[in-house]
């Protein structure tokens, strides 16, 4: 399914997780927002990266870490690179299964031509 990065995802929450490292999220949603950290704790930034992605049909959904990073953590948190667990944020359990579809869709296109492409549609 086609998608685009969402500017807005207000009203969204946590629906559930995919398992994915930063790299391969990175691979098939481009890149994320950074939220960079200069190794101290910073109490109210509680991610360190985030997709926003609005998918064709219309559903919002958020990829992002939380409270396991450098950000929140100073230097016992993990960097986006050791992460591999991310929550899926939206406004119904659809944004979990999109996401999902998207990195099984991509993995496939992956082992079927050996070219790492996406359905993102830029402007």
């Amino acid at each position: 399914m086609k998608f685009t990065k969402a500017i807005e995802a207000n009203g969204t929450h946590l629906q559930g997780n995919v398992g994915a490292t930063y790299q391969e999220l990175v691979e098939v949603f481009g890149e994320p927002i950074r939220y960079d950290s200069d190794g101290t704790t910073h109490m109210n930034n509680k991610t360190d990266a985030e997709w926003r992605i609005s998918f064709e049909d219309g559903t919002i959904a958020t990829i992002y870490n939380y409270k396991n990073g450098l950000n929140y953590l100073g230097a016992e948190g993990k960097r986006v690179n050791q992460i591999n667990m991310w929550n899926v944020g939206g406004h119904n359990e659809r944004a979990v299964f999109l996401v999902n579809e998207e990195l099984i869709d991509w993995q496939h296109r992956l082992h079927d031509t050996g070219e790492s492409t996406n359905n993102l549609v830029t402007a």
